[in-house]
């Protein structure tokens, strides 16, 4: 399909211009809104559906290319799998087992679409159950994070496991039949990368520590114990011996020189931003909500972890553990809680066209 008639290099072109062709379509629902029609007037319901239905062919059927990063060693793993070389044993068992199933009925390419199924449409959902009115915009700012597309095409394991952890938070709430998807959902996320054991222990914990000074303190304390004692936590943590791919992300005695290492201001930065909207809505315009509270909490708690082995030399591998959930925690409280004084539809259309602005100058400079 598309891997035969797009060549590898205008891919990313091309995703930028769709993104901007959704932001601005997303601005004739949002720029002339009130507060009351942001929250409850129901927008364009097909865009999401179109949009991660192109999505989900454009990126699916990619060409195998060094341009996707790790997309290449993938397809060499699978045909070595396809010619009945054994499995690697560190490798994630519900990808595994679902790699060496594609393997021995299936060329490649049908495999890569199925992973993309299986990243595009739990954010589809997601987005629907977090905001039937808000469905479309809330999908957009998941599609235009400026992480999205490199784990779609890139880091495709982490990339699955944190779009169905995202979409097993939204059933946090409720009765005994969500939390039993909950948990379904958060089994098969650390199935596809165990690393998700971190959003998962921090969305458990959000749900039962609801006073929300006591996450902005431990955010704030994190960054200090940080600042003190980062190399002395990170050879901590490497050493209990949990994941050898922890350890290894960890040591600093074994990454590439390339890599910048050391306390990251411009992460720390970028990951402050839903901490400092979350404390204005919270303190200064008193509107809080359950959902909103699991939501930024986790964020809060997985990042607090992040901050602390910020120096580490993969720690953009940690930071993405709460970034998976930023797209989320920017547009759900800026479209479903009455937070904005005045000119609410403008403030969103102008927090969208940041969000996306940010995300190509992500992709200029990389």
């Amino acid at each position: 399909m598309f891997d035969s008639v797009i060549p590898a290099y205008l891919y990313s072109t091309i995703y930028l211009v769709f993104l901007a062709i959704l932001t601005l379509y997303c601005f004739t629902d949002l720029l002339n809104a009130d507060s009351q029609k942001l929250m409850y007037k129901r927008k364009s319901i097909a865009l999401p559906v179109i949009a991660g239905l192109f999505l989900l062919l454009f990126l699916g059927f990619r060409p195998v290319s060094a341009r996707f990063g790790d997309m290449r060693d993938y397809d060499i793993l699978y045909q070595n799998v396809a010619a009945g070389f054994e499995f690697p044993q560190e490798t994630d068992m519900l990808f595994r087992n679902l790699m060496y199933w594609f393997a021995h009925r299936y060329p490649s390419k049908y495999f890569f679409c199925f992973i993309e199924f299986l990243y595009i449409v739990p954010h589809l959902l997601a987005s629907y159950r977090l905001s039937k009115e808000n469905a479309s915009p809330i999908f957009v700012f998941m599609v235009s994070a400026m992480s999205f597309y490199g784990y779609a095409t890139n880091g495709i394991r982490s990339g699955v496991a944190a779009s169905i952890f995202v979409l097993a938070i939204t059933f946090m709430k409720g009765g005994y039949k969500n939390k039993i998807i909950y948990a379904l959902l958060c089994m098969a996320s650390y199935g596809f990368h165990n690393s998700m054991i971190l959003p998962i222990t921090a969305s458990i914990a959000a749900y039962f520590i609801t006073n929300p000074k006591l996450m902005f303190y431990f955010w704030g304390v994190c960054i200090l114990v940080s600042a003190a004692y980062g190399q002395v936590v990170s050879d901590i943590i490497s050493g209990i011996g949990i994941d050898a791919r922890l350890a290894d992300y960890l040591s600093s005695s074994n990454y590439e020189t390339k890599l910048k290492v050391g306390f990251r201001l411009d992460f720390l930065l970028y990951s402050f931003v839903p901490v400092l909207m979350g404390w204005y809505i919270i303190f200064k315009r008193k509107v809080y909500t359950k959902t909103y509270a699991i939501l930024l909490g986790t964020y809060i708690y997985a990042n607090a972890f992040w901050v602390m082995i910020i120096r580490a030399p993969y720690s953009n591998r940690f930071a993405y553990l709460s970034w998976l959930l930023y797209p989320v925690v920017v547009a759900y409280p800026m479209l479903e809680l009455p937070f904005w004084k005045k000119k609410a539809g403008l403030n969103a259309c102008f927090v969208m066209a940041v969000h996306y602005v940010f995300t190509v100058i992500i992709f200029l400079k990389s």
